[in-house]
């Protein structure tokens, strides 16, 4: 019965990244908008089961568990008493909560399995399954997106290539994630796969790069690269590996800018009138907070923000006005301040063009929303992220371009993208822990076998 459970947690876990990795899809085929929310509830039940039906034995896990419990009762406290402060509803605070927590609930939901080849096997054939099925329906949306079929259709394709989240406002951002973060487990993780083929997946995640128009993503893992080589300053050897590493990537890059025409697009950000100190990029990228101080009524407001869903988080953009008919009943507030926002990157031309000037970003939203405490809530979050899953530089770069990424847009609100990372985040984990155990396993063998030369 034991062995029961631990298989039926298991099945559990497959089934809600199932239902946030293939609801967009689904929602829009069937037109039924609702079903995107169905994981706001599936996720935190299945985090419960899963901690109060699996007995973890190994005190590292038991501090992780304890640990990611702790910060998500501080990040709801936080949320909660932000709105209460700012008159915002209930509904807010819970919805705001599941947007910024959800992806941690389910890593911790992921921990409490146990380490069993059978249970990751099954976790490794659904990533290659989703990751495929992703790449094959982004590359046939080109076309069809390209010829004006899809628009034919009453759907909007303005999101371009998004695979299995057409559509999804930014699709195609995070079906382009999905295949570059694939495309770096692979290259570690498949040990026993050929070269060829870890080169054909690299290959196929920067063709989609390209076709899917998603170069903010080389941007965030350019940046997220280059923090990685501070993190390892102190390892000489491995900052040198690093920064050749990234060198040669630079020219290879220049070079591709310069002579190929498919990364032509790539020099829009080459100008540079639009950095100066008085640039419109800056006056575009910081429009919103700037919007935000000017509806601060006290110091508390630093501390607490303007609630939940009031300004430019996913939740105050466009999430209560998409389901306003859901939510207002609930209770729901919003102010004028997310909506200005969105105004404004419809209005400019620099925003418009371009998501790398969004003034909705983020961090904006998590300080403008829950302020400086939200912010510190968050950030724990994240610091007990990077203790526990960054155990390889592969797993380093993902986390930090996740908060780069958290500098131009708002995927970190995003369910799709950020389920996704920590499943990866996850499955690294257990393999890593797998390789842990059988090593000890094999020391302990070495030292009980006697040593017949002696």
């Amino acid at each position: 019965m034991k062995n029961k459970g631990y298989i039926q947690n298991s099945l559990l876990i497959i089934l809600t990244f199932c239902s946030i990795f293939y609801s967009r899809i689904i929602a829009t085929t069937i037109r039924f908008s609702l079903l995107n929310l169905f994981h706001f509830a599936l996720v935190p039940a299945v985090c419960v089961i899963a901690l109060t039906t699996t007995r973890i034995k190994d005190p590292k896990q038991i501090s992780l568990c304890f640990s990611f419990i702790l910060a998500l009762i501080v990040l709801f406290g936080v949320t909660l008493a932000s709105a209460l402060w700012n008159n915002a509803g209930l509904i807010n605070a819970i919805v705001s909560f599941m947007m910024l927590g959800e992806p941690y609930m389910f890593l911790l939901a992921m921990t409490c399995i146990p380490i069993t080849e059978q249970i990751v096997g099954k976790m490794k054939k659904l990533l290659y399954w989703s990751v495929l099925i992703n790449f094959l329906l982004a590359a046939a949306q080109k076309p069809l997106i390209d010829s004006g079929k899809l628009y034919a259709t009453g759907l909007d394709g303005t999101d371009g290539c998004g695979g299995v989240f057409f559509v999804s406002g930014a699709g195609n951002y995070i079906s382009a994630t999905v295949s570059i973060v694939f495309a770096l487990y692979f290259w570690t993780s498949g040990k026993d796969k050929p070269l060829s083929l870890k080169i054909a997946v690299a290959m196929a995640a920067i063709w989609q790069l390209l076709f899917s128009d998603s170069k903010q993503l080389a941007l965030a893992y350019g940046v997220a690269w280059g923090l990685l080589i501070i993190i390892n300053s102190k390892n000489i050897v491995k900052t040198l590996k690093l920064v050749l590493g990234l060198v040669l990537i630079v020219i290879i890059g220049v070079w591709c800018v310069t002579n190929v025409e498919a990364f032509k697009a790539y020099t829009a950000w080459a100008r540079p009138e639009l950095y100066g100190s008085d640039g419109l990029a800056w006056y575009a990228k910081f429009y919103s907070i700037r919007t935000i101080l000017a509806h601060f009524q006290s110091p508390f407001n630093w501390l607490v923000g303007l609630g939940p869903g009031h300004t430019v988080s996913r939740l105050g953009a466009w999430f209560l006005r998409d389901y306003a008919a859901l939510l207002g009943p609930l209770g729901a507030t919003t102010t004028g301040i997310g909506q200005d926002s969105m105004d404004f990157i419809a209005g400019f031309w620099l925003t418009s063009g371009s998501s790398l000037f969004s003034p909705v970003f983020g961090w904006s939203g998590i300080w403008g929303d829950l302020g400086l405490f939200g912010l510190g809530a968050y950030f724990y979050l994240a610091f007990l992220t990077w203790r526990f899953f960054a155990w390889n530089d592969i797993a380093k770069v993902t986390i930090l371009s996740v908060f780069v990424m958290g500098c131009i847009f708002t995927q970190m609100e995003e369910p799709g993208y950020m389920i996704f990372i920590a499943f990866i985040l996850g499955l690294s984990w257990h393999e890593h822990q797998m390789h842990l155990g059988a090593r000890k396993e094999t020391q302990n063998k070495s030292i009980l076998i006697p040593n017949l030369d002696t």
